[in-house]
């Protein structure tokens, strides 16, 4: 067998303590500050061959720690502040940002990174609640998935997440819901029935057949999905879900409280293949066929320059959908049973303008001057603190919201004014 070699840093990124890209014959760092690039000799590492390819044993390029905090001081994002208050770039470059798969990879461990996925428990007031304060959630919800009918894009669905590829089941989830939102009198049992097949076949899609007793154990399908299929089947039967609970359809009512279990179970799926996949932003791009049949990286190059962010909006996406699907069905089982269960959460962005960025670039910009805000739903307090109204996206809006009331939330905007 070869002996394996390992390619150090170059000896300028060495000097700069800087991560060396490690492209031949110029690292990009070398190339993009036009400085030379020599490379140490290379020394036998512990590289584990299959055929013509090799894979470290240890990816330590992915393991990039992130602080855990919370609010705009300290939360981790792509810039901290220091003393100089100048930008401090997590170990990054600011000449190598957003270039290259394995510098995004690197890049992206402040919101990829296994603690942001952790979802965690934290105390409701008591568990106490209001089926006014319950209901209104429910409103704002069908309000934003009217907006992704109008607009496109919601504060839980992003512009570009179905721009290149948009799942089958996510569309007919779109022109069901487009149906049902512009129904009449005269044509509701129709778009009810829409609706009743659509979901069934949804579920059959994934294994699992719309029988009475199918739906209590859910079988495992074979099938292997990305984290844009994972979340497009999600946001499809939360449409239906949405729906088939608050519409007050009978029949409709009655197979949504069957297919709970059905998304509850996909919402954990969805999260636990994304705290463990190598690249996000690669799904929004190309299916997993497509990139195992090699054309993935020569035919889309230009869309490659834009992987961090694209991993960013798959991310940010999967916790906000999360927030949203679990919100739905806890409001209904809470005002159906009359007792609040415990609460979880996860992280998410809070802070303006982040999640409503046009390019690739203007995120990047906005990313590198401030701080995005990535905290844990039970630190969202810490916000009527250290932030200002306007600094808060409407999605971490609701969030206070609903956590606080409506009362409080505005006696906040009032206080900040004065």
């Amino acid at each position: 067998m070869a002996r394996v070699f390992e390619t150090r840093a170059c000896e300028a990124c060495a000097v700069a303590k800087r991560k060396c890209g490690k492209q031949t014959p110029r690292c990009l760092r070398c190339r993009r500050q036009g400085i030379e690039c020599r490379y140490p000799p290379t020394k036998p590492t512990s590289f584990v061959l299959y055929g013509d390819v090799t894979f470290p044993v240890e990816h330590d390029f992915l393991t990039c720690s992130t602080p855990k905090s919370s609010a705009y001081n300290n939360s981790p994002g792509l810039q901290t502040r220091g003393a100089d208050d100048a930008p401090l770039f997590l170990g990054l470059d600011p000449f190598e940002f957003s270039n290259g798969l394995i510098d995004n990879q690197l890049a992206s461990s402040w919101f990829t990174s296994p603690e942001t996925w952790e979802i965690g428990g934290f105390p409701s007031e008591g568990n106490s609640f209001n089926n006014i304060e319950l209901k209104r959630r429910i409103v704002k919800i069908r309000r934003w998935l009217r907006q992704w009918i109008e607009e496109g894009s919601n504060p839980f669905i992003h512009s570009q997440l179905y721009r290149t590829r948009f799942p089958r089941c996510v569309q007919d989830a779109y022109m069901t819901l487009s149906c049902y939102l512009h129904k009449t009198a005269s044509n509701e049992q129709i778009i009810f029935q829409i609706i009743e097949d659509r979901a069934n076949l949804l579920l059959e899609e994934y294994g699992i057949p719309s029988t009475d007793s199918a739906l209590e154990n859910i079988s495992t399908s074979s099938v292997t999905l990305d984290a844009l299929e994972h979340i497009a089947r999600v946001q499809a039967l939360l449409v239906y879900q949405v729906i088939g609970l608050y519409d007050g359809d009978i029949r409709l009512r009655h197979l949504a409280e069957r297919r709970i279990p059905v998304l509850k179970n996909w919402i954990q799926k969805m999260v636990d293949h994304a705290s463990q996949a190598m690249c996000l932003g690669s799904s929004v791009i190309s299916s997993t066929q497509e990139q195992a049949a090699g054309d993935f990286i020569l035919s889309n190059v230009p869309s490659c320059e834009n992987d961090l962010w694209y991993s960013w909006i798959v991310a940010e996406s999967i916790r906000r959908t999360w927030v949203v699907a679990s919100g739905v069905q806890v409001i209904y089982s809470t005002i159906q049973q009359g007792q609040m269960p415990p609460c979880k959460g996860i992280m998410f962005t809070t802070r303006q303008g982040v999640w409503e960025a046009k390019s690739a670039l203007a995120w990047e910009k906005l990313c590198s001057e401030v701080n995005v805000g990535l905290i844990q739903m039970a630190e969202a307090d810490k916000l009527l603190i250290e932030a200002a109204p306007e600094d808060v996206n409407d999605f971490a809006w609701e969030i206070l919201e609903a956590k606080f009331g409506v009362e409080r939330m505005e006696r906040w905007g009032a206080q900040m004014q004065c």
